[in-house]
């Protein structure tokens, strides 16, 4: 993302073992898997999600100017329930300023 319009991951719930299995995934020892959903921000707001994803570990590279984020992930179908509950947010702040201005 570059001043707050691109791609980022948003949300974050572990998963269990049996649900890793129910998704075809074998565990890693020592790593808490969870989902995440990628989403196309603008203004760091999120607006349309692209994909869902099992991310099994993050790590950061500092670099000379910024730092950067990697994750090990996998592609999973979209997880609507996260989607939901990420996407209600912006829907909240719309609507809040709607109501101060009025």
């Amino acid at each position: 993302m570059i001043n707050g319009i691109g791609t980022t991951l948003y949300g974050r719930r572990h998963l269990t073992k049996k649900e890793l299995h129910g998704l075809g995934l074998k565990e890693i020892e020592d790593l808490e898997p969870y989902i995440s959903t990628m989403w196309f921000c603008f203004i760091f707001i999120p607006l349309i999600p692209l994909s869902s994803h099992v991310v099994f570990a993050e790590y950061e590279e500092e670099g000379f100017f910024n730092t950067d984020k990697h994750y090990h992930m996998v592609k999973i179908n979209l997880n609507w329930n996260q989607v939901l509950k990420t996407g209600l947010i912006p829907v909240g702040i719309i609507f809040l300023f709607w109501l101060l201005g009025n």
